[in-house]
């Protein structure tokens, strides 16, 4: 019994992102019969596995942001900040994150991400939602400022334009 036991405990230990995966893409299998929750606890499951694998993370975070609901997206934050602590450059968890600040009001914080997300991978919407969460706090110079940005980014950028037109 100890052997079988140990055998188990050392396959799990070496085949931990196999594991992962699967869990992953079953989560992914219940998503499409839209059962969330449930795919949400196989992608939470997945983290235990491996809280490096950025699939299940970014599927957690964004299901949990798409459920709209307070306490999933205090989930979501979490999640994606844990995830962000070992790997600050990953600019899909970023956004994600952002956009659960968002969806929580907490503009601030939201604004932060998107500029890194968007100073990151050179992206103009990052910096477009930059600028309403800054507009967001009262902060109308900076909105402006992260909108200029934006069209620096793509020069035509018309979600940026319009901004800048309309404030």
């Amino acid at each position: 019994m100890a052997l079988a036991v140990l055998a188990v405990t050392l396959s799990v230990v070496v085949l931990r992102s196999q594991l992962s995966a699967a869990l992953v893409v079953r989560g992914d299998e219940l998503l499409y019969q839209s059962r969330d929750e449930r795919a949400l606890q196989f992608y939470q499951r997945a983290l235990v596995f491996d809280p490096n694998n950025a699939a299940a993370a970014d599927r957690y975070v964004f299901v949990s942001m798409m459920g709209h609901r307070r306490d999933g997206l205090e989930r979501a934050v979490e999640t994606a900040s844990k995830y962000l602590a070992k790997h600050a450059s990953d600019v899909t968890l970023l956004m994600d994150r952002a956009l659960c600040e968002r969806a929580l009001a907490r503009d601030g914080a939201a604004e932060e991400d998107f500029v890194r997300a968007g100073l990151a991978s050179r992206d103009a919407r990052a910096m477009v939602f930059a600028g309403y969460a800054a507009l967001r706090q009262g902060k109308r110079t900076r909105a402006r400022h992260w909108w200029h940005v934006a069209l620096t980014l793509i020069s035509d950028y018309v979600p940026a334009e319009r901004a800048l037109r309309l404030r």
